[in-house]
């Protein structure tokens, strides 16, 4: 059953009948007692008010209806305003802090992320897997992004950092062959 969510739920003094009545009703003056939610009451005319009786459980349902609509404007709102909250935020984190100065407060938190981040880094660049390597390219440019976004450039260098690591590993393996290649043609055999 569809009922009129503008419409105001009465009962009797002993909850034995329930009424829905709608919007802008002119009760006509008798003798039934029924009271509203809202604690109105009024003497009405029974037969004036019968066309809108309804069952108990109709009447439980009809005030589900009408609490999950307030809980569903409530929790509308209550999201509009978090999401004002997180905007400003945002705004302030991508503010200067100065008129001379192009650092925001969100710098902070990037330099953390990046001593955080760094050592996985480091890592993943000398590890000698080019997945591992790419994958460290990805987060420092994520973090170069992130650091120029909040004032803080620290140039193209930065995100080849993982490339240089590699580049190391790959002369460190070199030279330790190299090595091990002048040991064997100079060892006894």
């Amino acid at each position: 059953m569809t009922f009129n969510s503008c419409a105001t739920l009465w009962t009797t003094a002993t909850s034995e009948r329930y009424f829905l009545v709608p919007p802008g009703f002119s009760f006509h003056p008798g003798g039934l007692v029924i009271t509203n939610l809202n604690g109105e009451s009024a003497e009405v005319d029974v037969n004036n008010v019968v066309p809108f009786e309804i069952t108990e459980d109709q009447a439980r349902q009809w005030a589900r209806e009408q609490l999950g609509q307030a809980l569903g404007e409530v929790r509308s709102a209550v999201d509009e305003k978090f999401a004002e909250w997180r905007k400003r935020l945002d705004e302030f984190n991508q503010t200067p802090h100065g008129k001379n100065s192009g650092v925001t407060p969100d710098a902070a938190s990037g330099l953390l992320d990046l001593l955080k981040q760094l050592p996985g880094v480091v890592g993943n660049g000398l590890s000698g897997d080019e997945q591992r390597v790419d994958a460290a390219r990805n987060i420092m440019a994520g973090l170069r992004q992130r650091l120029k976004e909040s004032g803080i450039n620290l140039g193209d260098e930065f995100g080849s950092f993982p490339d240089r690591l590699a580049a190391l590993r790959r002369e460190t393996e070199q030279e330790l062959e190299a090595r091990r290649s002048g040991k064997d043609k100079n060892s006894p055999g």
